[in-house]
């Protein structure tokens, strides 16, 4: 992809405000095994070298790499942000007000919420989706050598756990079988499930610590409630620290070292009243990152507060998506929806729901409050799993 216009100008001004000349040859060739001496000319101050190195990533139509290595190099840059969300290279916003729907413009979060709701500041708001876009990594199974096929969305909870939906990985919770299992970071937009070597992060899956079913009723609980540990979890634990680890993965001299980190299950509990709004970030098939924002989300707390019912859309294969209040609490685990073809509402990368094909849709999607999960993994005396 070439850049031109209003993007070049966005591109050009990011990579000035994010890099000397120093920094900016640095990241060549640390991210792109490039030499800035043999793209720009003698005696070229950093407009001029960012303006020629532009020229010439245009020239092979391999801007997305220009941006993805900047971004690894200089993480927290938000302007870097900015342009890699304007192109489609960063996680890409949805909103929901009432019956409207609507994409967001990347110079358009501060406008996303009505009077009667937390105002967002832009720079905040972007900061934040920086640091939960480096904590969220799509599941996977191996299927060779660093390649992997999408079975749901994870986050870090901790440096070396992630959660994810008990549906998604249940088939591999025998034995050994969670080390048939992989996590990727950092993965780029792509059309299919089916990931190769070399795009994004990938930690290997070690044991699945902890995890609790789902109940024949979800999504419509048409057979009753579900009992209180019917949570549909499963924690993964990695094999190496994700979340001490580098964003974008150590390609060395980074000019700053930004740590993954993890999100943290609240405290207090958070609580709910229909018409609060919600955040949803998601992986849908393992695709590309999204973020769903409706200000007017919540539909109800059912089963006496056994799930959480709202109107974020939620693209197919989106299990184990994290739901977030405006603050950015953690307050639930999304694990089923209407959006989807499958008969049973669940999404259709996972095996989840087809034992009972004849099921109808719901009319509604539907997360596990976290503060069900926390209760559970402190009862059973698992918190050290948790980055808390």
């Amino acid at each position: 992809m070439q850049v031109s216009g209003k993007d070049y100008q966005l591109l050009s001004d990011a990579l000035v405000s994010a890099f000397d000349f120093n920094s900016l040859d640095a990241m060549l060739q640390f991210g792109l095994g490039e030499r800035a001496d043999r793209i720009v000319g003698r005696g070229a101050d950093i407009d001029a070298a960012v303006f020629q190195i532009i020229n010439e990533y245009n020239r092979r139509d391999q801007v997305e790499k220009l941006v993805r290595a900047a971004r690894i190099y200089n993480p927290t840059n938000g302007q870097l942000y900015q342009v890699a969300q304007s192109l489609g290279w960063a996680t890409q916003v949805s909103t929901h007000i009432g019956d409207k729907e609507a994409p967001v413009a990347p110079d358009g979060l501060e406008k996303l919420v009505r009077r009667r709701v937390l105002q967002l500041p832009a720079k905040e708001t972007r900061d934040q989706m920086m640091r939960v876009e480096g904590q969220m990594c799509i599941v996977e199974r191996k299927i060779g050598e660093g390649r992997g096929q999408a079975l749901g969305s994870g986050f870090l909870i901790g440096p070396d756990t992630v959660l994810t939906n008990y549906h998604v990985v249940r088939q591999y919770l025998s034995g050994s079988q969670a080390q048939n299992l992989q996590v990727r970071f950092d993965a780029s937009p792509s059309k299919g499930r089916e990931r190769e070597a070399g795009d994004g992060v990938v930690f290997a899956v070690e044991d699945i610590p902890a995890n609790r079913p789902y109940t024949k009723g979800d999504a419509l609980n048409v057979d009753g409630a579900p009992a209180d540990d019917e949570l549909d979890f499963a924690i993964l634990l990695l094999a190496e620290d994700a979340g001490s680890a580098q964003v974008g993965g150590i390609i060395g001299g980074g000019q700053e070292q930004v740590q993954r980190g993890w999100i943290k299950m609240p405290d207090p509990d958070p609580a709910f009243e229909p018409g609060d709004p919600l955040i949803i970030y998601q992986y849908p098939c393992g695709r590309e990152l999204m973020m769903a924002i409706d200000t007017e989300a919540v539909v109800e707390t059912a089963w006496e507060g056994r799930r959480l019912r709202y109107r974020n859309n939620t693209e197919p294969g989106s299990s184990g998506s994290p739901v977030f209040d405006m603050r950015w609490n953690l307050v639930a685990l999304h694990h089923a929806g209407a959006q989807t073809d499958d008969p049973a509402g669940y999404d259709p990368c996972s095996s989840f729901g087809e034992d009972d094909p004849e099921r109808a849709l719901a009319e509604f999607n539907q997360g596990i409050p976290i503060a069900n999960i926390h209760a559970y993994i402190k009862s059973k005396k698992l918190d050290y799993l948790l980055g808390e």
